[in-house]
């Protein structure tokens, strides 16, 4: 018998900000028993395993949308209703409003009578792919998703932004409290660099037009006509993958930016500290976890202010999504590298808050108070 069933639509070994959540918030809850549902999309893995206290269990799917979407197949249908017959005291927790696992862990507790608590993790509708993809989306967000938010016991915002867009388009709902992703900060406070001489810039996400990335290499070509020194490194992969080896190529960017792709984990963590500054300017967040990595490494951010974004780095250091290109990015790399000494005082008390709000203790605890 399990304490906890999750629905998690891609799981190990997919790791994204979602998916590093569902890990880190059940794992600090070590006495629990938990039991992660996910989609067997890549048929190396196992279909069960365990990793401490949470077991994963990848059910049969079928992939509606390459790579991103998957939804049960009649012996994945069967494979959710046995464990949920069989688990019915468990609570069952779903994440992000989007999938339609989702939809049917929701009406499963509902028929069987268990707490079902939901965490949205999306502050704005999709915005990438394709016009078809954007449309099915909009309009499972405006049935199917509005069903899951309504009929759970409780929703649980991972950002103030993801509550605010809740408040705004959909009604109705019984709102908990807002469960921050957290991360392992790395020492007791933010590790001031010399200035370098030439300028180290990370970038981690998914290859897609919505991570910004042409913002990205516009920002990089300005930054070469105007005589900086620097590299970027850009680890990720996606569908925009061979565009952007093209548009590096047609930029001559060649020996400035570096496509490490897809890394695990462990290896990705232990880039962070090489680099001076992190850049994320998506076009939509939650609460992102690589913006949160990067300041917990001691690196400076240049971001959008989008989502819970501004809940990490204050607002008056974000681009504002309306003035997002290639210029503004560059213009705020050049403004921290103009005045570093100043932007690491400034850094110091980021990382002083950040440390206290994102702390998995913190959270866990508040979540329990609020159910």
């Amino acid at each position: 018998m399990y304490d906890i069933i999750v629905f998690a639509h891609l799981y190990k070994p997919h790791i994204g900000g979602l998916e590093k959540y569902v890990e880190n918030f059940y794992k600090n809850q070590p006495q629990k028993k938990v039991l992660v549902i996910t989609s067997w999309y890549d048929k190396k893995t196992l279909s069960r395993e365990v990793d401490q206290n949470i077991e994963i269990q990848r059910i049969d799917t079928w992939e509606m949308v390459r790579g991103k979407y998957y939804i049960p197949s009649f012996k994945g249908l069967k494979q959710i209703i046995s464990i949920l017959k069989a688990n019915k005291s468990s609570e069952v927790h779903t994440h992000t409003r989007f999938y339609f696992t989702n939809f049917i862990a929701t009406l499963l507790s509902q028929k069987y009578h268990q707490k079902h608590y939901h965490f949205e993790h999306g502050a704005s509708f999709v915005k990438d792919d394709t016009v078809i993809v954007r449309m099915i989306a909009w309009i499972f967000d405006h049935t199917l998703s509005g069903y899951i938010l309504r009929h759970s016991k409780k929703v649980f915002p991972v950002s103030d932004g993801v509550r605010e867009f809740l408040q705004k388009h959909f009604f109705h709902l019984n709102l908990g409290a807002t469960i921050y992703n957290s991360y392992p900060f790395v020492g007791e406070s933010f590790k001031q660099k010399s200035q370098p001489k030439s300028l180290k810039l990370l970038s981690v996400g998914r290859i897609i037009r919505s991570k910004g990335i042409y913002e990205i290499v516009d920002a990089c070509t300005l930054l070469k006509e105007s005589n900086i020194s620097f590299t970027l490194t850009m680890i990720g992969d996606g569908s925009e993958m061979e565009n952007l080896k093209r548009l590096i190529k047609d930029n001559g960017l060649e020996r400035y930016i570096t496509l490490k792709g897809l890394l695990p984990f462990e290896e990705t963590q232990a880039e962070f500290q090489k680099y001076d500054i992190f850049l994320n300017p998506s076009y939509t967040e939650g609460l992102p976890t690589t913006v949160l990595e990067g300041l917990a490494n001691s690196l400076f951010v240049v971001a959008t202010d989008v989502g819970g974004t501004r809940e990490i780095i204050p607002q008056e250091k974000l681009i504002p999504l309306e003035n997002l290109s290639g210029k503004s990015i560059k213009d705020m790399v050049v403004e921290i590298y103009g005045d570093w000494a100043k932007e690491g005082k400034d850094y110091v008390r980021i990382y002083k808050d950040a440390r206290y709000k994102f702390s998995w203790t913190r959270n866990v605890k508040k979540f329990e108070e609020s159910k």
